[in-house]
């Protein structure tokens, strides 16, 4: 099950954070920052070791490497795991996952992957808005609604 969604800028600044759930508490909202910028310093990694490993590879292994956006599995604590996603424009999203769902059974790789895919398609959504400027938080309502839903109805 999905706790939290976060949408990282190219400067590694929170453009949204939200998480489902009743808890609103301050420690509860640290939690999910601590868990989000713990997993940043992974999926930097990963930025970098795929951009060194797509200029030494021949030309179409790059080609592949450059089109697959999501990252998979960056950080795993005993509680949670976190998977990352990367669009073209160098925009972070995250998504945090208790380690199993509530039915016992392990969340799988597509579900997640199909779940970025669709905050990808909302992100894209909400920053089209003209009123919108490039870098600044997204408090769209909208948007809001739509990521609480996403989270509770697909992972």
């Amino acid at each position: 099950m999905a706790v939290c969604v976060a949408v990282i800028g190219k400067d590694n600044s929170p453009l949204y954070i939200g998480g489902i759930g009743t808890d609103s508490s301050t420690d509860n909202e640290l939690s999910r920052q601590w868990l989000v910028h713990t997993a940043l310093d992974a999926l930097e990694e990963r930025l970098v070791s795929s951009n060194t490993n797509a200029g030494n590879a021949p030309a179409n292994a790059a080609r592949t490497d450059l089109r697959d956006l999501y990252l998979g599995l960056l950080y795993s604590t005993d509680t949670h795991k976190i998977y990352g996603y990367v669009t073209n424009t160098r925009i972070k999203l995250v998504l945090v996952t208790s380690s199993t769902s509530p039915s016992g059974s392990n969340i799988r790789d597509a579900e997640v992957r199909t779940a970025l895919r669709r905050l990808h398609a909302l992100y894209a959504d909400a920053i089209c808005n003209p009123f919108h400027l490039p870098g600044d938080q997204i408090t769209s309502s909208k948007f809001d609604k739509q990521v609480k839903n996403l989270m509770l109805n697909n992972v």
